[in-house]
Parts: structure tokens; sequence; C-alpha cells
């Protein structure tokens, strides 16, 4: 009969929740600045530039990693809420794809990892 490994879930929990409020808050900083409702953007938001249109190729530079790094975060927090999910399942820290434990090392590393190091490997190389 196979051993049932007991993880920490409590831990795990709060790791996520504790993460999952900081992408919620680095989101939320990072679309005040890009709407300029940041206090520190916001004189910048509205500054007029020598040149006609001001620094257009700058502000798309901005915007494109602004957009970029959105997109980061939002993806993140989707596994960060899908982790959270998986605990309310029952099914936390087992792998979406072999259905094996996935070992406590990669847990304490990426507590939102859905995946054992070998399926996540297969999946990278496709």
């Amino acid at each position: 009969m196979a051993r049932k490994r007991k993880l920490d879930i409590e831990k795990y929990e709060k790791l996520l929740q504790d993460e999952q409020a900081e992408l919620q808050q680095q989101l939320k900083r990072l679309e005040d600045q890009t709407t300029g409702r940041d206090r520190l953007s916001a004189g910048v938001a509205t500054e007029d530039f020598d040149e006609p249109g001001g620094d257009a190729a700058t502000e798309t530079v901005e915007r494109s990693l602004a957009m970029a790094t959105t997109k980061n975060l939002r993806e993140m927090l989707d596994l960060v809420n899908a982790a959270l999910e998986k605990i309310k399942e029952g099914t936390y820290g087992v792998c979406d794809v072999c259905g094996k434990d996935i070992p406590k090392k990669r847990l304490d590393a990426l507590p939102y990892a859905t995946m054992c190091l070998d399926c996540r490997a297969r999946v990278a190389l496709r």
C-alpha cells in the first residue's frame, strides 16, 4: 500500500495568499502608473515635451513594457489562484500531467507549481 505524504498545507496556503496579495498590489500600482493615477507619475503623464508630439518612441517602449509586465503579473496571479483552488479541492501538490506528488523542494521554491520537474521539462521541449 502506497504511503500518502503529508504536506503542510497551511504553510503553502499562507505563502500563496501572500504571493496573491503582492501580485495584486503590483498590478494595481502598475495600472495606476500607466493611467496617470499614481502621484509620482501624474505630472509626467501630462508634461509637454519640446518636440511636437513629445517623445513618442520612449512612450511606446514604456507602454509596451508596462503591457508585458502586466500580462506576466496576471499570468502569475492566475497560477497562484489555481494553486489556491487546488488546495480547496484537495489536489495541491499533485502533478497535473502524471498524477505523482510534486516534490516538497519544488513546492518550496515555486508554491504554485502544477507539474513535477520531469513533466514540466517535457512540456517545455514541445
